[in-house]
């Protein structure tokens, strides 16, 4: 594998993309775009039966400088997911409107620490006149169209065989295309299966942080860095803490009008900064999380394909790691199921450091919240813990909420071979009425009895 440099990851956390190239054959690339234009023009968009369609793309997806940049930037054993799409703009045809994807099937929060990512990868030269794909440097750390749209354009032209990998939560789109061709763009999706324990990449200078000629959001990227190296390896100031990563400067708690009067860039600096402060940081972060969590709940629940767990308040509890758990494991035994649903993500988010909170989880997928259900699976996932796979194997089979019992199958491929006790409830989820749930229990199948 092409594994990526220090200075490749750093792009790709502070962009949210980095470039490579599948150098095949011409011909390769050309076969595929035939392959693609005689499909459109006689059964149609394949969505995601793309891959049995042209069979040949799985030889792309195995590529070196491909695998390699995927290895990089979602660590070993990444997993392709079973959602992907081939985009066709033809000529003449208009340019989309900048966005995000959806996690399909799934309503996800959006979260910083790169556990999904998309290939773009382009089976023919694509220049400027043809309609290339465009993005939004920077701006997978925002929510808000206002804010990601500061960000100055960047347009992904390339040769044949030019693959993008993706933050999963980059806004893009496609451009207009003013050529006489058709443009294709073929769209995959890819899961990371394990937590970062140390570097995944050529890693030579772990203590090196260049952000570029911008100091925005400084401390959100320390702390990504920091959560990409494991946090086994020193920063800067001699600690293998993120505590010393970013100055405690500036007032801590502010008024909460004020507060909604700051921009998300703004609000982000807040809670990273106040990440770095310790206790009394994390004091700060939890009173503002709780008031959070209910004074946005029915915004967040009116929103399309957006998780009530989606809170400013949370990144700041995740970048503290340990240190935020005692806090969340009370706020799982709340009354309220916003701050339960809340807190299991954000246990999920923080990861292996939440060990502890296994039991508490365990319990939450018993909650008559299936939103507290869905976000207590992922986390047991996250944190790769076998205690759960009876009550993930459960979920499968029992609940009646499909984005329960996909993101149980999902956690359950992530436990991979320890959870050999759920191979008759995965068995049986293949059959499952939902397609994203029957594609997960393949998964989690093939790792569990191959990993």
């Amino acid at each position: 594998m092409k594994l990526l440099t220090d200075s490749q990851m750093q792009e790709f956390i502070v962009k949210g993309y980095v470039k490579v190239e599948a150098a095949f054959t011409p011909a390769f690339h050309d076969s595929v775009r035939a392959q693609a234009e005689r499909i459109f023009s006689t059964a149609g968009n394949p969505g995601n039966d793309i891959l049995p369609a042209i069979p040949q793309l799985a030889d792309l997806f195995s590529h070196a400088a491909v695998t390699g940049a995927l290895t990089s930037v979602l660590g070993p054993g990444y997993a392709m997911h079973p959602h992907r799409h081939c985009h066709l703009t033809p000529p003449r045809k208009s340019a989309q409107r900048q966005h995000q994807d959806s996690y399909e099937d799934d309503q996800n929060v959006r979260h910083h620490r790169t556990r999904w990512a998309m290939a773009f990868y382009y089976p023919q030269d694509v220049d400027v006149e043809m309609g290339p794909t465009s993005v939004l440097p920077a701006s997978q750390y925002y929510t808000s169209r206002d804010q990601a749209e500061k960000q100055e354009e960047a347009l992904l032209c390339g040769k044949a065989g030019t693959v993008t990998i993706v933050h999963y939560d980059l806004w893009h789109r496609a451009t207009t295309n003013r050529s006489d061709r058709n443009r294709f763009m073929m769209k995959f999706l890819f899961c990371r299966m394990e937590e970062p324990t140390g570097p995944s990449w050529i890693c030579s200078n772990p203590a090196r942080r260049e952000w570029a000629a911008s100091n925005e959001l400084a401390g959100l990227r320390h702390s990504v860095w920091d959560w990409y190296l494991g946090n086994d390896f020193p920063n800067e100031n001699g600690s293998n803490s993120v505590e010393k990563a970013v100055p405690a400067i500036g007032p801590g708690r502010k008024p909460a009008e004020k507060r909604e009067s700051q921009s998300e860039a703004d609000r982000l600096e807040e809670v990273y900064r106040l990440s770095c402060q310790g206790q009394e940081g994390t004091e700060t972060l939890m009173e503002m999380w709780e008031a959070e969590a209910i004074d946005v709940l029915e915004t967040n629940l009116a929103a399309r394909h957006t998780n009530p767990s989606q809170l400013f308040s949370s990144f700041g509890l995740s970048a503290q790691g340990a240190a935020a758990v005692p806090g969340l494991l009370k706020a799982l035994e709340s009354e309220q199921w916003p701050l339960r649903a809340a807190a299991a993500d954000i246990l999920g988010d923080i990861g292996l450091q939440a060990g502890t909170a296994v039991p508490g989880l365990i319990d939450r997928l018993e909650d008559e919240s299936e939103w507290v259900r869905r976000n207590a699976a992922e986390a047991i996932g996250n944190i790769s813990a076998p205690e759960g796979v009876s009550s993930l194997a459960r979920l499968l089979s029992e609940d009646s909420c499909h984005f329960v019992r996909h993101n149980a199958a999902l956690a359950l491929a992530k436990i991979g071979p320890r959870a050999q006790s759920a191979l008759p409830a995965l068995l049986q989820a293949q059959n499952d009425e939902n397609d994203y749930v029957q594609e997960n229990a393949r998964l989690a199948l093939t790792r569990i009895q191959a990993p």
